[in-house]
């Protein structure tokens, strides 16, 4: 027997206490409404969109900023003094395994995905702050590299040089990587620009979520070539209707995962005809503090352009 109260009663704590209150009581019910009887009866429909919000994980401001100190510590503070440490012959000499360690640091730049208002340099100011980093560590890509045209045997030729001659590593950063398209939009002519002006450079990349297929893809050889690392690797299993799901283990009884993929089909097609389940096909169940990912189901966040429609999690889509 479905049991909305007991579902209600664990959306009410997911919101005080998980969510951090930045999601209200009002504002789930208000979304619940959107669910009218389109593919089951309405009682029903709202029932399993209930239950899919209690799955749903939500990351709240202060659980990004902990994420983001362990972005740095893990994938950049300490790969990087293991192999000061390797290379000094596995000594144990601390202050001079970190005098080195602020060398490296200064000749480091954290870069933005994107222009200066988009989500990643939104974050990497708290990335600053978390990490008790210098502010001249952190630019764009402008402030980072100067173009450069010289002559070669096919014409001229295109290179990126760093503006500061003491930068030799540049870590970009984004939040979160679904297929990596966006990415090798904005990064896949520039980093073989880079290569060429500034040969031994080591690129980097970072963001706290990646798909595994988002990743397998930054990782090729034309962009980072096995360089990039995340926080939360997303494999299939993080879809929603996989096979293999882990986003409804144990559920009620009552539970039948299909409904709950025709209820967000047929509400999603609505909402986003081509993209019905999130951005190539995405199906995930997750959400920031400061947008929501569109490879997310958009019954989630989508503000109903074509329908009329309450979202749960807003995303703000870029505008170009």
């Amino acid at each position: 027997m479905m049991n909305r109260p007991e579902i209600e009663r664990r959306l009410h704590s997911l919101a005080e206490q998980a969510w951090d209150q930045e999601v209200r009581w009002p504002e789930i019910e208000a979304w619940a409404q959107n669910f009218t009887g389109q593919t089951c009866a309405t009682a029903e429909e709202q029932v399993y969109a209930l239950f899919a919000l209690s799955r749903f994980t939500y990351f709240g401001r202060r659980l990004v900023r902990e994420m983001l100190r362990s972005l740095y510590r893990d994938h950049f503070q300490a790969p990087l003094m293991q192999r000061i440490r390797r290379n000094l012959g596995g000594v144990r000499d601390i202050p001079q395994i970190e005098e080195i360690y602020k060398r490296e640091l200064k000749a480091t730049r954290f870069v933005s995905v994107g222009n200066p208002s988009e989500s990643s340099a939104h974050l990497l100011y708290y990335f600053r702050q978390v990490n008790y980093l210098s502010k001249n560590l952190f630019c764009d890509f402008a402030q980072a590299f100067s173009a450069e045209i010289s002559k070669g045997g096919d014409g001229a030729v295109v290179s990126f040089l760093p503006r500061n001659r003491g930068v030799s590593r540049i870590v970009f950063f984004d939040d979160f990587v679904g297929s990596g398209n966006q990415i090798a939009r904005y990064l896949g002519d520039h980093l073989p620009k880079i290569r060429v002006g500034t040969s031994g450079i080591d690129l980097r990349f970072m963001s706290l979520f990646a798909t595994t297929q988002g990743l397998a893809r930054l990782n090729a050889h034309s962009l980072f070539d096995g360089r990039s690392s995340t926080l939360f690797e997303l494999d299939d299993t993080y879809k929603a209707f996989d096979a293999n799901s882990r986003c409804f283990t144990s559920p009620p009884e009552w539970f039948e995962k299909s409904k709950l993929e025709a209820l967000a089909t047929h509400y999603g097609r609505a909402l986003r005809p081509s993209t019905p389940l999130g951005y190539q096909n995405g199906q995930h169940l997750l959400g920031f503090s400061h947008n929501t990912p569109n490879n997310t189901l958009p019954i989630f966040w989508d503000e109903g352009n074509k329908i009329s429609w309450n979202p749960i999690f807003v995303r703000f889509d870029k505008k170009y």
